[in-house]
């Protein structure tokens, strides 16, 4: 039987091999080979850890009060549910812990990346209309990490067990062909056939027009050269791209491609980026999309000194949205154990699990609320959720609301941090061990609307707004879905609008060296950041509900780049800063050394600081970084 992902693979090469129908005109067929073998290297500049890790959890190592046996309503409500009454039972008998303590995990990691890439591209020219690149992609990292246990650093549940269409990974490696495909040209059109990234927009760092492809942040998260925007990440999918020249100067696009979802560094991996007592499913959410296609259309033209886009996208978001899915807790012998209320669910029907080690799961307020907050969730509206939306925690929580713990007996509601604080403290002394959940990944569909313009202005000669480029992107999505700050299976779904506008130059500041090339960007999303979080949810910490981050101004970024070559070309000097006004900001400094044609060393560095979890640097403040890169072309 041939499985699904042979099936598309069958149907991408086929698409290759019929191809040169196209060109029945055979001229000499020539083809050209190079590559490059890279090792980069990026070591720690601090002691710090990766939060959403076991060891680098803010309660790694901590000891925090349980509220629950110092509140006279708590402690009723747990002697009922250990088969005492109210007024005598394990609480008021002094048998329930009177801390959360989670054990010390020692192992600290220097390394944020440490691997051995390999490239190769082949170039063939069959006709005088039709060529062909192949690109294979071999990324190597040892486990060099002093983390718990053996992260698996690229296998993912999307194709199988794979990331993308064309791979082969395992925990440490992957092999891909992130380009396979031919290309055909005569007069005024274009076609290209095969697995390919399609890039439309220009920004550095910002994604506006860019929104055919998602992303592979498995390697090094997006904190590569920035000078590199994301050649590297952008995800490759099959498909069919053709451009069609109407008149001079007015061109017309047009793409279908296979959906590929945006890959996330994997539970436990580096640059983890959800809370580790969270498991994700990505197959189910995958596999109800995997046969849709997305599409666009582009018209892009210049009239004088103006250029011109105007875009549609209909697709299926490569990020996904999340929501918990039923985790299957069990406690056989108690209370819990059976139906509490009028749903008749047992506690096997909610989504939490207990975690028997205590090292990994939410054990306390202070360990929930500090988790939601980095992940941009809401840890109050996250308990809303849960009453509104799994009838057995409906239950227990109307069982709590006539103890006290909640708005009004009878309501299952929280409406206060401080409600939520006791209420979470409760739920893991009566469950007995903290509480690990699982969620499921969805690829919301949309259609994305967008324009560009560009224009050159010229001045004096050699003066600073001479050959100034002035680029601005927009785009509009009606009805964006987003994960809700609660984790509800009803999503957030808003209009969303995302500007970027861009000024960039070269300019030669004496005659001894080259020109600089500047660039500076502004960036505005209505609805979400640059991460792509609801800002209703930015802002909340171990003592802080989120602050809204919203407050009807959405989300702003600038950045600032420059590069100066040096007059032999041998050295290069780059600068990045990313400057996020919710507070925090990226600062990358970077130099380039060719000796040769064949070496190639470069260095750079991440210096990164968040204000607080608000900002889209709050979930890498940790990876201060210096990045080497040895790099031997052929």
């Amino acid at each position: 039987m041939i499985n699904k992902k042979q099936a598309k693979f069958g149907v991408s090469i086929l698409a290759l091999a019929g191809a040169p129908f196209l060109s029945p005109t055979v001229s000499a067929f020539d083809y050209s080979v190079s590559g490059f073998i890279r090792q980069e290297m990026a070591y720690k500049i601090n002691s710090d850890q990766n939060p959403q890790n076991p060891n680098g959890d803010p309660a790694n190592g901590s000891s925090v009060t349980n509220l629950a046996p110092l509140d006279p309503r708590s402690c009723s409500l747990i002697n009922v549910l250990a088969g005492g009454t109210p007024g005598a039972g394990a609480c008021s008998m002094g048998l329930i812990p009177p801390t959360f303590d989670k054990p010390k995990l020692e192992q600290e990691s220097d390394w944020n990346v440490f691997a051995t890439r390999a490239e190769i591209d082949v170039n063939i020219n069959f006709t005088n209309n039709l060529s062909g690149v192949v690109k294979v992609r071999g990324y190597y990292q040892p486990d060099v990490f002093d983390d718990y246990g053996d992260p698996n650093l690229f296998s993912v549940n999307n194709h199988g067990n794979e990331a993308t269409y064309l791979s082969i990974s395992d925990d440490d490696y992957m092999i891909d062909l992130p380009s396979l495909y031919l290309d055909y040209a005569k007069g005024p059109l274009w076609v290209r056939v095969g697995n390919q990234q399609i890039a439309w927009g220009e920004a550095l760092f910002f994604r506006v027009a860019d929104v055919a492809n998602g992303l592979d942040l498995r390697r090094h998260l997006f904190l590569d050269f920035g000078a590199e925007e994301y050649a590297d990440e952008r995800l490759s999918a099959p498909g069919v791209r053709a451009s069609y020249i109407l008149t001079e100067g007015w061109e017309l696009e047009v793409f279908a491609q296979m959906f590929q979802p945006t890959v996330l560094p994997n539970r436990g991996s580096p640059y983890n980026l959800t809370p580790y007592p969270l498991t994700i499913d990505f197959e189910p959410g995958y596999d109800k999309v995997d046969d849709q296609i997305n599409g666009g259309i582009r018209l892009q033209g210049q009239v004088g000194n103006l250029g011109m886009q105007f875009f549609a996208v209909s697709r299926h978001n490569p990020d996904p949205i999340f929501r918990l899915t039923p985790g299957g807790l069990s406690m056989p012998g108690t209370a819990l154990e059976g139906p509490l209320g009028p749903s008749g669910l047992t506690v096997g029907t909610q989504p939490f699990t207990q975690d028997w080690t205590g090292e990994f799961g939410l054990n306390s307020w202070s360990d929930w609320f500090a988790s939601t907050g980095l992940a941009g969730l809401d840890g109050l509206q996250v308990l809303n959720s849960l009453v509104d939306e799994w009838g057995y925690l409906t239950d227990a929580f109307t069982v709590f609301s006539y103890f006290g713990l909640t708005d009004a007996p009878g309501d299952p509601h929280v409406s206060t941090k401080i409600q939520g604080d006791l209420i979470v403290d409760t739920l893991v002394t009566a469950f007995g061990a903290p509480l690990q959940a699982g969620a499921e990944a969805i690829y919301a569909s949309e259609n994305v609307f967008g324009l560009g313009f560009n224009y050159i202005f010229y001045a004096d000669p050699g003066s600073l707004l001479d050959q100034l480029v002035v680029r601005f992107e927009a785009s509009y999505t009606p009805d964006k879905k987003f994960t809700a700050t609660g984790v509800s299976r009803s999503f957030i779904e808003e209009d969303e609008w995302v500007t970027s506008l861009v000024f960039e130059k070269y300019h030669r500041f004496s005659d001894t060296f080259p020109a600089t090339f500047f660039i500076f960007e502004w960036m505005h999303k209505s609805e979400s950041d640059m991460l792509g979080r609801h800002l209703s949810g930015l802002g909340g910490d171990a003592n802080h509900l989120p602050g809204g981050g919203e407050d009807g101004r959405g989300w702003d970024g600038l950045v600032f780049a420059l590069q100066q070559p040096f007059p032999n070309l041998t050295w290069r000097a780059d600068l990045s800063v990313l400057y996020d006004l919710n507070g925090g900001m990226m600062i990358q400094p970077a130099v380039r050394y060719k000796p040769s044609g064949e070496w190639t060393i470069e260095a750079f560095a991440n210096f990164i600081d968040a204000k607080d979890s608000a900002s889209v640097f709050a979930p890498m403040e940790w990876s201060d970084d210096v990045t080497v890169r040895l790099t031997y072309q052929f």
